[in-house]
């Protein structure tokens, strides 16, 4: 983080919020514990929408013992011990090492060289959104991405086309959707584990795997094909400018796919079907042990196969160490577990947080009918991340959502699912989320097409979940 004028600012707002809030008397049913508890959640609220992600959530781990809501080592012990955390710890590092052994890479050259792809500038990009949605399956939607960028920048050079182009903003801004879209569409990758651990926190069990691999397959790829219609037939980018040069694909074909890539490939297969074959069928010789390793055993025998294979050239395919360095988000980390003290703390019967909120909400919500809940809540979680991270809404919402809907007697893992997609579809400005701030930060972007395309993108999910979403969770998690 550089840390400039205005950070400084944001940053002393932050601690004198914290120390603000807890002096105050409580209202409704909240104590002075709760007033203690809710100055911390503010405060570093606050500060993740203002600083960074990283320095707000180690001071919350520092305020907690500070006002003696629990010690430090406690809190740091609730949530970097939490299994959710551990569990995105492992997948991050197993990603990482399958990128560093060429895996993402060796993906993308074979989809973006196939001979359909070339035959017309709008199958190359929709070729490019697909590829970025399958290397998002694959869990390496952020490599992918990175690399796909770079392909469109070459056309882009090679064909001279001004930076800020429509047809160019919006290939760059699908490539980002449908890689994140595409690891959102599957929940054992990391990112996707901090919002259902959320869930999980709530309910105490997790969501059907099979149901909800379907019902985000379902509505990602309508949003993602929608989308390709209103570039090609309402803004009507001109696509005729935007082919892939022959050297370009040339250069793609006679890259050789190295021997750890094919081992990388190949340990990648196991470990997805050694995630879904148990869920699958659930009486298979092996589910059991499966299911015991679950996406942390099955991550570190996976770092484990590419730190001892041997080829060639070398002794072992990573470097284990420097793996866990490279590739561990400390950033998201930290957010996701300093969120399970608060939480903990603010749901503690001593605070009354909770009884305060639930007598405040109820009484509105409970006469829209759970159907017209639902709706209200993802149009105004889906403005609110605009302008707020996605990831800090569901630490602040979802806990405090899902009960409610219990309550009401609707489908909980349907709230959860449009809920969860809503606060995903966050691409109108930079502070809606980590994959907005990057492509709205991209040199070629056109600002103008990144506000207009985040909008559109916002307004096509809504439309989704209503219409297909709703209905296809209510039938798969019946």
């Amino acid at each position: 983080m550089r840390l400039t004028k205005t950070k400084y600012i944001n940053i002393a707002i932050m601690f004198a919020l914290t120390f603000i809030i807890a002096t105050l008397p409580g209202f409704g049913k909240i104590t002075p514990f709760g007033m203690k508890v809710l100055a911390v959640f503010i405060s570093v609220l606050y500060g993740w929408i203002t600083v960074d992600l990283l320095v707000p959530s180690i001071w919350g781990f520092a305020a907690l013992g500070l006002f003696g809501l629990t010690p430090t080592a406690n809190a740091l012990s609730i949530g970097l011990g939490n299994t959710q955390v551990v569990v995105i710890l492992a997948a991050m590092a197993f990603i990482g090492a399958l990128d560093e052994v060429g895996v993402t890479k060796a993906i993308a050259n074979w989809m973006l060289t196939r001979n359909i792809v070339r035959k017309s500038p709008w199958i190359l990009v929709i070729g490019m959104v697909i590829t970025a949605y399958v290397l998002g399956l694959v869990g390496a939607s952020i490599a992918g991405m990175l690399l796909l960028w770079q392909v469109v920048g070459d056309i882009a050079q090679k064909n001279n086309i001004a930076k800020g182009d429509g047809l160019v903003s919006f290939t760059l801004m699908m490539i980002t959707a449908a890689a994140f879209s595409g690891m959102f569409a599957l929940p054992f990758h990391a990112t996707t584990m901090i919002f259902t651990g959320y869930f999980i926190q709530a309910v105490g069990h997790g969501l059907d795997v099979i149901p909800f691999i379907v019902s985000a397959n379902i509505v990602f790829i309508l949003v993602l094909a929608l989308m390709i219609i209103l570039g090609k037939f309402v803004f009507r980018f001109d696509a005729n400018q935007f082919t892939m040069a022959d050297e370009i694909v040339t250069q793609m074909k006679n890259e050789k796919v190295t021997t750890g890539a094919k081992i990388g490939m190949v340990t990648l297969a196991i470990f997805i079907c050694g995630i879904i074959l148990p869920a699958l069928f659930e009486s298979m010789p092996g589910a059991q042990i499966l299911n015991s390793l679950g996406i942390g055993g099955m991550s570190i025998l996976g770092m484990i196969v590419l730190a001892i294979v041997s080829t060639e050239k070398e002794k072992g395919l990573v470097h284990l160490a420097k793996v866990w360095t490279r590739y561990t988000d400390w950033s998201l980390i930290l957010l996701l577990a300093v969120t399970f003290p608060i939480a903990e703390l603010m749901r503690a019967a001593d605070a009354g947080i909770m009884p305060t909120i639930v007598g405040i909400v109820l009484p509105i919500v409970s006469k829209m009918g759970i159907t017209k809940f639902i709706i209200a809540i993802c149009i105004f979680l889906g403005i609110l991340t605009q302008v707020t991270h996605n990831i800090v809404l569901a630490a602040m919402f979802v806990p405090f959502l899902v009960p409610l809907c219990q309550q009401m007697g609707g489908n909980i893992s349907t709230m959860f699912m449009l809920v969860f997609i809503a606060l995903n579809a966050s691409y109108v400005t930079p502070a809606a989320s980590f994959q907005s701030a990057m492509v709205h930060g991209l040199d070629r972007m056109s600002t103008k097409w990144a506000y207009i395309l985040g909008t559109a993108f916002l307004i096509i999910t809504w439309i989704v979940l209503f219409t297909v979403g709703m209905p296809v969770c209510n039938a798969l998690f019946a």
